[in-house]
């Protein structure tokens, strides 16, 4: 029932909205959708992105770097919200989503292995929201947050731009059946690097 509600409102708001996404300011109006999404906003940035990109292929790795600079903006504007305003802000907007049970997770495990954690959010279909908020709040080092964001951030948006430019729009249909399937081996890269990283250091 409550999928069902959420893909209506999902096709309504794209329908609302694609005048935006076909003019001169597409490129403001993807920052400002990926911005959202890393603190609010509760609907993937891809679903915007994707038909910008197909319908501008001569602006797709263009669209990518402002869907970049947007999502990383609010990347660390909901860092900061989490660690100076998580009861007022954060904790409300974590109790909007039922994320409570997440939260206590991240909790356990964050601090030790942030950016593992927060690449993980940044690139797989988690939530970014609670991965921003919950790594202010959980004092996860500023740094390796923004290490850790920029690179899942830009992995997951220029693959997207990639694939549509060298393949067409009509692959992904095919790339998000697999999509957990990359995720995972992806993932699975990033703490392989992370384990050697550690042990070397």
């Amino acid at each position: 029932m409550f999928l069902s509600i959420y893909n209506k409102i999902k096709i309504l708001i794209v329908e609302k909205v694609r005048p935006f996404t076909e003019s001169k300011y597409s490129n403001p109006f993807i920052f400002f959708i990926c911005f959202i999404e890393a603190i609010i906003f509760p609907f993937p940035q891809e679903i915007f992105m994707i038909p910008m990109m197909a319908a501008n292929q001569n602006k797709i790795f263009q669209i990518a770097f402002y869907a970049l600079l947007g999502s990383f903006a609010g990347a660390v504007s909901a860092y900061f919200i989490g660690m100076y305003f998580f009861d007022l802000i954060g904790m409300p907007i974590i109790e909007f989503y039922n994320f409570e049970t997440e939260l206590n997770t991240f909790s356990q495990n964050i601090k030790e292995h942030g950016f593992l954690y927060v690449f993980v959010g940044g690139f797989s279909p988690i939530p970014f929201k609670l991965v921003t908020l919950s790594s202010g709040f959980l004092g996860v080092s500023f740094i390796v947050f923004i290490i850790a964001s920029l690179f899942s951030r830009a992995v997951r948006f220029f693959l997207i731009g990639f694939i549509i430019w060298k393949f067409g729009s009509n692959i992904l249909k095919a790339y998000e059946k697999r999509f957990n399937l990359y995720t995972v081996l992806i993932i699975f890269i990033a703490l392989l690097i992370y384990l050697v990283t550690k042990f070397y250091s």
